[in-house]
């Protein structure tokens, strides 16, 4: 003798309220029908449970930030020295300069993180492109007395923004 649920007993899904169930999310309790249930390797779960967050890592390590500062260190020094002499030797060509400057620069910091991604990174990124175009003289103009003077020089300031968009976007996830 089979019994009968009476209405109050009966669950209904959670997605699909017309569709009656006896499943349930194994993380969350929802009633679930077969439409909505994916399988993992911990027991079945409704889209949302199941639906990674971010990246599945944890991010970047310790050592990678660190990797990431000191080639963007270095390359904002050789890569700013690089652009005084180029915009000495070719005035005209600041814009191409600037975008080759900002791609090395997320480049360089990419490859010495091994290609990990991240704010963290892409702060170290904006930080390294705005000291390269320091030394590069499109933010600051010539040293007077050990003091830096800015420049306000609006091509100058394009420039280095389209750089340093360039290096953080290089970085972005």
């Amino acid at each position: 003798m089979s019994e009968q649920l009476t209405e109050e007993e009966k669950t209904y899904c959670h997605y699909h309220p017309d569709i009656e169930t006896n499943v349930k999310c194994n993380n969350c309790g929802k009633p679930i029908c077969p439409d909505d249930m994916i399988f993992s390797s911990v027991g079945i779960k409704c889209k949302e449970c199941a639906r990674p967050v971010g990246r599945m890592v944890a991010g970047p390590k310790p050592i990678y930030y660190l990797r990431g500062a000191l080639a963007g260190l270095g390359t904002a020094i050789a890569g700013g020295i690089a652009l005084m002499i180029l915009r000495a030797i070719i005035p005209f060509g600041g814009f191409i300069f600037a975008m080759i400057l900002g791609y090395a620069l997320g480049e360089s910091i990419s490859w010495a993180a091994r290609r990990n991604t991240g704010l963290g990174l892409q702060i170290i990124a904006g930080i390294s492109a705005v000291l390269a175009f320091t030394i590069g003289g499109y933010l600051f103009g010539p040293v007077l007395l050990g003091r830096f003077f800015l420049s306000l020089n609006p091509f100058g300031l394009l420039m280095s923004g389209i750089g340093i968009f360039i290096a953080v976007a290089r970085l972005k996830e």
